[in-house]
């Protein structure tokens, strides 16, 4: 054992000897091993589904080559439809290979089980992708699954990215998947209490017509259909080739953004102790070479770990499929096809034996530790302007050079979705950003979060109230509207209010609205509109980010290779 993967492995042992009464000989000792996989975020293990159909000898150098990277866990694929291909007849030769070799090695097993018999399809779906006709058919294969390697399997994962039609046909359907959680779940803790049952590893993707739905919707409609209780852990897969984990703050269907999201969700429904696992992630050699790919996997191992509500973290995967390819598919290994290690391996290794330390941003950070900013959301990122900064439920926090400053939520989001720092603190219903035309955030629960540029900002004063729209317009005026008058811009007028009817220096309230000039400012540049994005979790996207399984346009082929290409 390492502390590598922070796995225990709990020895179960019931030593009672008696005397057989026919036979007059000792009975069989029986010895149960249970292995359980401590759900810390530091735990790094192996996400494998080509070891699946391998010989036992390639199965087994991949699990040593697993072993000598100090990883102790390893997600598995369990291929329903290749096991029971007729039903009621099981042939388990393939997965006994898989599963009897990583517990000889002391290697607690996550069995991700998926793949549909064509006895079992539904009318429209697809073979291995298929929704299952009957949730209690695969309820039953899972229980079985549980209960042949009763010791071996630490956590069963239901399904594989439901949320995409590669995954899921004949359409993604967030209610009649947790028609397999409300089966399965009792079924598997009948057999263990101990197995960790985890929803299936949802794609980072955005929602695109009837092929895919983005994780954060997806999950707000689990538990709308009863998902709550029939889960212990939730599972998502934050790949993106194009973006480091880390950076995604604030940047709309970013999986980091998402992860968030996802947590916000759960949290609303009441399922705040549980932890959301990362049962899949990588990232191709093919897109953008070997030192992008060790780049983004030690960003994401050092960002994962900062996170109190989520779980262990499996790096997929073990093995180049054909390294120097073009394809994402077979350039996600940490090892090469030739079985030497690329700078990853090394990276793996370290996450895995406990070896990453807390980055020094994390810990100044960690010194703030007033309770009513709420709890940590996002890990700390960087600003625009390289300040460091930190999500938390209630509000955002900022580290300035002049000590730590913090945002309301909504202030912050609006300011430019986490990523423009406070210039200042927030007091007296606004804060002040860092901006090169300005940005002032005037905010209440009972108006909302509005903004402007600095040009209204600078004649603004506190009689008018808050705002309450964001300021429109362009280079030829703005307007923002306030409690008790509006603010006008112009490049010749300049800035100037125009008090609500009532209001404003030495005003009688009358039938018409009183102007009065307070300010003029005329910048020397046109300013520009500030009406900085919101993070949403739905917007409709134009393009879909999808997770190694590639487009879902593509999903027949996908489909075509599901057993043999696993959980990918």
């Amino acid at each position: 054992m390492t502390t590598a993967m922070a796995l225990t492995v709990g020895l179960v042992c019931t030593t009672t000897i008696s005397k057989d009464l026919v036979h007059n000989r000792p009975r069989d000792v029986f010895v149960t091993t249970t292995v359980t996989i401590n759900t810390a975020p530091t735990t790094t293990g192996i996400a494998d589904s080509d070891v699946w159909g391998q010989d036992q000898a390639g199965v087994d150098k991949t699990m040593d080559m697993i072993r000598a990277t100090n990883v102790s866990a390893v997600r598995l694929l369990i291929p329903w439809a290749a096991v029971e291909a007729t039903q009621g007849t099981l042939d388990w030769s393939s997965i006994d290979k898989t599963v009897n070799s990583a517990a000889a090695r002391n290697i607690a097993v996550v069995g991700m089980v998926n793949s549909t018999p064509r006895w079992a399809v539904v009318s429209g779906g697809s073979y291995l992708s298929s929704r299952p006709a009957s949730s209690a058919a695969y309820a039953d294969f899972v229980a079985k699954f549980v209960a042949r390697y009763a010791g071996k399997i630490a956590a069963v994962e239901i399904w594989n990215e439901p949320n995409a039609v590669t995954f899921w046909t004949p359409t993604p359907d967030p209610a009649a998947y947790v028609e397999l959680l409300k089966a399965a779940y009792p079924k598997v803790k009948a057999v263990d209490p101990s197995v960790v049952v985890v929803s299936a590893g949802l794609g980072a993707v955005q929602s695109f017509g009837s092929l895919t739905i983005n994780p954060v919707a997806y999950v707000t409609q689990m538990y709308a259909a009863g998902a709550k209780p029939y889960f212990d852990a939730m599972s998502f897969h934050p790949y993106l080739y194009t973006l480091k984990f880390s950076g995604g703050v604030g940047k709309a269907n970013s999986p980091l953004q998402q992860l968030m999201d996802v947590r916000q969700v759960m949290t609303t429904n009441g399922d705040g102790n549980k932890k959301i696992w990362a049962t899949e992630y990588g990232q191709p050699a093919s897109s953008g070479g070997e030192a992008k790919e060790n780049e983004y996997i030690a960003d994401i191992l050092l960002k994962w770990q900062e996170l109190p509500y989520v779980g262990p973290m499996f790096i997929y995967t073990t093995r180049d499929r054909a390294t120097g390819s073009t394809s994402s598919q077979s350039t996600f290994g940490i090892y090469r096809t030739d079985w030497t290690p690329k700078t990853a391996q090394q990276t793996v290794k370290a996450g895995a034996s406990g070896a990453i330390a807390k980055s020094a941003e994390y810990q100044r950070f960690s010194a703030v530790t007033d309770s009513a900013l709420g709890t940590i959301l996002s890990p700390v990122y960087q600003t625009t302007d390289t300040k460091w900064a930190q999500v938390r439920t209630v509000s955002t926090v900022f580290e300035t050079s002049s000590g730590f400053i913090t945002s309301p939520n909504p202030v912050a989001a609006k300011a430019g979705s986490y990523l423009l720092s406070p210039i200042g603190p927030f007091a007296n219903g606004y804060q002040d950003f860092n901006k090169s035309t300005g940005l002032r955030v005037w905010y209440s629960q009972a108006t909302g979060a509005h903004s402007a540029a600095g040009h209204t900002a600078k004649v603004w004063v506190p009689e008018l109230g808050l705002a309450i729209s964001d300021e429109t317009g362009g280079p030829t005026g703005t307007t923002t509207k306030f409690q008790y008058g509006t603010i006008t811009w112009s490049p010749l007028a300049g800035a100037k209010i125009i008090w609500a009817d009532g209001h404003g220096p030495g005003t009688t309230p009358t039938s018409t609205t009183t102007t009065t000039t307070t300010a003029t400012t005329i910048p020397t540049t046109s300013p520009v509109t500030t009406t900085p994005p919101v993070t949403t979790t739905t917007a409709p996207p134009t393009t879909t980010t999808s997770a190694p399984a590639g487009n879902p346009l593509v999903a027949l082929l996908a489909l075509l290779s599901a057993l043999l290409g696993g959980g990918r």
